[in-house]
């Protein structure tokens, strides 16, 4: 192999990321005072008595899909824990349900593709976690149908929110803390209503909301990655757990006060952590301080430090595994062979499967 190409680019693309001075306030779309990062802005994080916390997390995988049918597996889970100790729930804590989207095209001056969704929980009694099918309709000018992840996620993300609200409402008292995996941004139509249930709700009962995000999409205003920045900047901090302001506001859809974390001293990343914008700006040092030194107290499991056993956990029982995949494909086959409608099912997916077939002839 020659390896002159890749010396090539690897030397230029570093010469140009390097090339770079600094403007360390978070590039956002939100109205809010900029924040400048530096190190005399982060504050430690100690130790403190936990708080009972709960983490929400969901999972999906893709069935069958064609370009105008797409049927998913759809699991919502949440976890309890104070501090490393596990709590067990009055509730369910695990729901999964089934999903259809189907398109149809609407001929007007312009052509429009609309979405339409349905709902089959495991069991009747589950439906009360689920989103309504109404807020799950959408529409698109774009002639690309049923492509992206943002169809995929639709049901499931919703059904966190629902979920989440569940939790507040039956699980959690005031001073208690539910975290989202992800951040507290809506990115979907009549998503908002979800979450601004479930924000009201909390900040009735005072139960604090927050949300942790693995990776991030947000830049400095010198464009370089902001997490990456602040691990820089951290290195002439003398604290070993510690978080910084970021942004009070990052966009008009955000309602979190975001913040980075470091929650473990061998933590190798750090984290995008927000807080309810509502609540935050109420909250004193003290009380940050403890809603992230009872998370810094869940962080400790040996395989990630720095990340929350809870998410963890949440993540284990949420995920659809690829094994698990299979054998509810299987599943639905047979039960399509048993259908007249089932059998143009099976011819429509069908026909987009050439490209896996040449990958498994290939490969």
């Amino acid at each position: 192999m020659n390896g002159q190409p890749a010396r090539d680019l690897i030397e230029e693309l570093g010469e140009h990321l390097s090339d770079v001075k600094h403007r360390d306030i978070v590039l956002c779309s939100g109205r809010a005072k900029k924040i400048l990062i530096t190190p005399k802005e982060f504050v430690e994080i100690c130790g403190t008595s936990p708080k009972k916390t709960a983490f929400v997390d969901g999972g999906d995988g893709i069935l069958e899909e064609s370009p105008n049918f797409l049927i998913t597996i759809n699991r919502i889970y949440f976890s309890l824990f104070c501090g490393k100790s596990r709590i067990k729930p009055r509730g369910k804590s695990r729901v999964q349900f089934f999903s259809y989207v189907t398109s149809s095209v609407t001929m007007n001056q312009k052509a429009s593709i609309n979405y339409n969704t349905r709902l089959f929980p495991y069991s009747e009694s589950d439906r009360e976690y689920l989103p309504k099918e109404s807020d799950l309709t959408s529409n698109s000018d774009s002639t690309a149908v049923l492509q992206g992840s943002r169809i995929n996620s639709l049901s499931r993300s919703f059904a966190e929110w629902r979920l989440a609200l569940r939790v507040v409402k039956e699980e959690l008292e005031a001073g208690d803390v539910i975290v989202m995996d992800g951040s507290l941004q809506t990115s979907f139509k009549n998503e908002s209503s979800y979450t601004e249930e479930l924000y009201k709700e909390a900040v009735k009962k005072g139960v604090i909301v927050c949300g942790l995000s693995k990776t991030s999409r947000l830049v400095t205003e010198s464009g370089e990655p902001l997490l990456a920045r602040i691990s820089e900047i951290a290195k002439n901090v003398k604290y070993d757990r510690w978080y910084v302001r970021v942004a009070e506001e990052t966009s008009p859809d955000n309602k979190g006060y975001v913040l980075a974390v470091k929650l473990h001293p061998k933590s190798q990343y750090v984290y995008r952590f927000e807080i309810l914008r509502e609540q935050f700006k109420k909250m004193n040092q003290d009380e940050i301080g403890m809603v992230l030194g009872s998370l810094a107290e869940n962080s400790n499991d040996v395989a990630m430090p720095g990340y929350p056993y809870g998410l963890i956990d949440a993540d284990r029982f949420a995920q659809v595994r690829y094994n698990e995949l299979g054998m509810y494909r299987s599943y639905l086959r047979s039960e399509m062979m048993r259908h007249p409608g089932g059998k143009k099912m099976l011819k429509y997916s069908t026909a987009n499967q050439a490209h896996d077939h040449l990958n498994g002839v290939t490969s």
